[in-house]
């Protein structure tokens, strides 16, 4: 949290702060993530072999599983590494998370329309009494269109639940009730990661 402090006092808001801390960790984790990213488009060009396989041993799932594993091993691949890039900063996240449960910087901190930035954003009432919480819907939608960077390459080399919208599903879930401040950090993440992908596949 020293470090959130700091960058605070030089910025002179907490909302800005968090933004800045999350795309410094995402770029000190790009290296990872990029190699995750070329690791996805390789498995795009064996989507060939891996249809082939598929059909050789249509009636025998566990042959293909086999054999599909020992083209990803032939080539380096990785069928989970659609995950990675949402997985990597989940340690660091949590730590902060805990973090900022004692940490009384956030509380009355304002960022955009948030009043608290140790609070659920409260974006608007709707009716019987539920309130809209913005940025949990923003960051599943940034995590939904993350996902789809590597589903193509993911989901035809191993059914994989973290692919596609289920991940940010749960994610939106998990995190609609949370303090806006650790949502506003995990937002950025996200976009952070779509901009390395543009990098690592151009």
């Amino acid at each position: 949290m020293a470090i959130l402090k700091w960058i605070a006092s030089a910025v002179h808001n907490y909302g800005v702060a968090l933004i800045l801390l999350s795309a410094s960790i995402t770029f000190m984790l790009s290296p990872f993530t990029i190699i995750s990213f070329k690791s996805m488009k390789k498995l795009q060009t064996l989507q060939p072999l891996m249809e082939q396989i598929k059909q050789k041993h249509e009636k025998d799932s566990q042959r293909a599983n086999k054999e599909m594993m020992a083209l990803f091993k032939e080539h380096r691949v990785s069928p989970l590494s659609g995950c990675l890039p949402m997985l990597l900063p989940l340690p660091i996240f949590f730590a902060l998370w805990s973090s900022v449960t004692h940490f009384v910087g956030l509380r009355g901190a304002e960022f955009l329309w948030i009043k608290d930035l140790s609070l659920p954003d409260k974006f608007a009432k709707m009716p019987f009494g539920f309130e809209l919480n913005l940025l949990p819907v923003l960051m599943c939608i940034a995590m939904y269109f993350q996902s789809r960077l590597s589903q193509q390459a993911a989901a035809q080399s191993a059914k994989n639940p973290f692919s596609g919208p289920m991940m940010s599903v749960i994610f939106l879930l998990m995190f609609y009730q949370v303090p806006s401040g650790l949502v506003l950090y995990w937002l950025t993440n996200s976009l952070v990661s779509i901009f390395w992908y543009r990098v690592a596949v151009s």
